[in-house]
């Protein structure tokens, strides 16, 4: 008989990960259970610690950025995306005291950015260029507005210790975004949802050694995080509002206003891997960014029969 295995999944404390968080505390409190594994979520600060924990083995899987998984699986990593975690539910702002008043404000101002490689690096070069300006890095001679990477968590006391008032603002998933309004520190500009209905943004990947040894437990869990995802966009009430506040660790009033007010969806339905909205960001982030040097082929990256499947048997 096969020990349980212990499935072992990265994730940052972000809303995008809400699935994950809620699906553990519900495991926890036993309201839910998984017979066929065991679930470790490990949650760390930066995508560049989730995506060497990946790459070193120290964990299965991840909720990592569409477009990190992308790179992953150029760079040679065997993984499969499995699933959406969420469709929209970031948020652009610039900082209150830069005095900001237009988009072309930007110009030779500074932007901060989670990852390269994310969904939020892509919606900021596409919003500032629709005024023209050209989003890139520091040492590119050639760039309006330069991007500078930095962990979510610290994107607040950057703008807030910003002496000089060279950061603009920053793009990054909730709950930074709406935590930096609600002390006053950032403006909003925008939901990510206005600038693409229904985007996707992060994935659950897996090894791909994990599903091929283990797919019993894969499909376990992904018919936990399916009913998960319908868990919370049936029920934004109370009990939801706790779970979501003690997975984030914010202020409870910031963490309602997200769940009401972010625009981002957990729907199971709309969770299905999409292979062309995945070919429009790697299209994007090629051709417009040249963020990706090679094309991948997006159908060997995916594999939606575990959440097909979930998906048909509650419909039965």
């Amino acid at each position: 008989m096969k020990d349980t295995p212990c499935i072992r999944i990265g994730h940052l404390k972000i809303v995008d990960h809400l699935i994950l968080g809620i699906a553990a505390l519900q495991l926890k409190k036993s309201k839910r259970n998984l017979t066929h594994s065991t679930l470790e979520t490990i949650a760390m600060n930066s995508w560049n610690q989730v995506c060497d924990d990946l790459t070193c083995g120290n964990i299965d899987g991840a909720f990592i950025p569409s477009p990190m998984a992308i790179q992953l699986f150029a760079s040679g990593l065997a993984i499969k995306v499995l699933m959406f975690t969420h469709r929209s539910g970031s948020i652009i702002v610039k900082n209150r005291a830069s005095h900001i008043k237009h988009l072309s404000d930007f110009k030779g101002k500074t932007v901060l950015i989670p990852s390269k490689f994310s969904i939020q690096h892509m919606l900021f070069h596409r919003l500032l260029s629709s005024v023209g300006l050209k989003l890139g890095a520091h040492d590119d001679n050639d760039t309006d507005v330069a991007s500078e990477v930095v962990n979510p968590f610290l994107m607040s006391e950057m703008l807030k210790n910003d002496q000089d008032k060279d950061i603009a603002g920053f793009a990054v998933a909730e709950p930074y975004g709406s935590k930096a309004v609600y002390e006053k520190i950032a403006t909003k500009i925008c939901l990510s949802e206005k600038l693409w209905k229904n985007h996707p943004c992060c994935v659950f990947a897996l090894k791909t050694s994990f599903i091929e040894n283990h797919p019993e437990a894969v499909q376990e869990v992904i018919s936990l995080f399916t009913q998960t995802g319908q868990h919370i966009a049936d029920a934004k009430n109370d009990d939801i509002l706790f779970m979501a506040h003690n997975f984030l660790g914010q202020n409870k009033e910031i963490t309602r206003q997200i769940l009401l007010k972010a625009d981002i969806h957990f729907n199971p339905s709309l969770l299905i891997a999409n292979i062309d909205a995945l070919y429009i960001i790697q299209n994007y982030m090629t051709d417009a960014m040249g963020v990706f040097k090679n094309k991948i082929d997006v159908n060997t990256l995916v594999d939606n029969s575990f959440i097909l499947t979930a998906l048909s048997e509650k419909n039965h």
